[in-house]
């Protein structure tokens, strides 16, 4: 078997604890909004490996943690209908593009054999580029022309070890979504918190296999979810990596320093900002909510230096319709948009630690 995907002290230590993301596949597309909040809360939960004594995190061969990550997305060319009041025909829009781009820091604040602590600050923006916006909907798209629907991120981690085979993780977020033109803006509008918690069980250095559960407060609308992990490798260089029922990932590790992903990906997103609506003098606060199943090819290669790995992604994304409702309500004032599917490309660079520098510090730790 190859090395085992974790490190040790300082930043190089927590660089592979967080490595999932959110995925799904495309049938699950009735079932996966109910799911979604579990996603968000339990993306970033690391997976342990069995140590000599205490379960640690990662899986032999796993996909490679980024611990300081930049990544931008881009989705051409597809259409947004909708946005119309009720009685009113939809506006037909075009979109010329949507784009993403998030930066993140994860960082060891207490490391020790059965314990581990950690800190993230991640930020993110979206932004939509609409070629024409139709009068019936102008009101409802202009809002979201060009500018950035940001989220700022700030979240901690507590892993406790049971034992060799079983392990603790806890984690609690708080974060900002909206229209605002500052870095963050934590005001209660804007607030989104959430904790989630996992036990875990290690089968061997292969296999494992979680249960948890996620609390979230959503813009003043309180939910809890169960999900469930299953990793599992079926040798050195075939793996999969599950966040059930969301997250979907063949791996093929092609040498210890390419990897090559067949996925499935379930993205949302929701965001806090005005309207200004038809008949109206002031603005009403509303929640602006998007989701998308992604299809896509991954590569992540590690050539530019030891540390450094880049990430090239491309794929289809078949868009979920969204929608505008009012804070703390499922949907309440719901103003639909149609949003068609389009293909997308993304590129990430992100720091991993290498493989002699993991197996040195891996060892000091027993």
């Amino acid at each position: 078997m190859a090395s085992k995907t974790y490190a040790s002290p300082l930043l190089a230590k927590c660089l592979v604890l967080i490595s999932t993301k959110h995925l799904t596949m495309k049938s699950w597309q009735y079932l996966i909004p109910f799911f979604f909040p579990c996603l968000l809360a339990a993306q970033d939960l690391p997976t342990p490996i069995v140590g000599q004594l205490f379960a640690q995190p990662g899986i032999n061969n796993g996909s490679p943690g980024r611990g300081l990550s930049i990544e931008y997305e881009r989705q051409p060319r597809f259409k947004l209908s909708g946005g119309a009041m009720e009685g009113n025909e939809n506006g037909k829009n075009d979109v010329e593009a949507k784009e993403r781009f998030e930066a993140k820091l994860k960082f060891p604040l207490l490391l020790k054999n059965e314990w581990k602590v950690l800190g993230d600050i991640y930020h993110s923006f979206e932004r939509y580029y609409f070629d024409a916006i139709d009068s019936a909907s102008l009101y409802a798209f202009q809002p979201l022309d060009g500018e950035m629907l940001r989220r700022t991120r700030l979240t901690g981690y507590l892993f406790k070890s049971i034992s060799a085979r079983s392990y603790l993780a806890l984690r609690f977020e708080v974060s900002s979504n909206g229209k605002y033109n500052s870095i963050a803006k934590f005001q209660r509008r804007y607030m989104v918190y959430r904790a989630s918690a996992v036990l875990g069980i290690k089968k061997n250095d292969d296999t494992e296999l979680g249960l948890g559960v996620t609390f979230n407060d959503n813009f003043g609308r309180r939910t809890a979810f169960p999900f469930a992990i299953f990793n599992h490798n079926f040798n050195e260089r075939w793996g999969i990596e599950t966040l059930l029922p969301i997250r979907y990932r063949l791996r093929h590790n092609i040498n210890e320093r390419n990897l090559f992903s067949i996925a499935a990906e379930y993205w949302s997103s929701a965001y806090s900002l005005d309207l200004l609506l038809p008949g109206e003098t002031a603005p009403q606060e509303y929640i602006f909510k998007s989701a998308s199943a992604q299809f896509f090819v991954e590569w992540e290669t590690n050539k530019m230096s030891s540390w450094t790995w880049f990430a090239l992604r491309g794929g289809y994304s078949y868009n979920f319709n969204s929608k505008f409702v009012l804070p703390g309500t499922r949907n309440a004032g719901r103003i639909d948009a149609f949003p068609s599917s389009s293909v997308f490309v993304s590129v990430a660079f992100f720091l991993a630690p290498p493989k002699d520098y993991i197996q040195a510090n891996s060892s000091k730790d027993k």
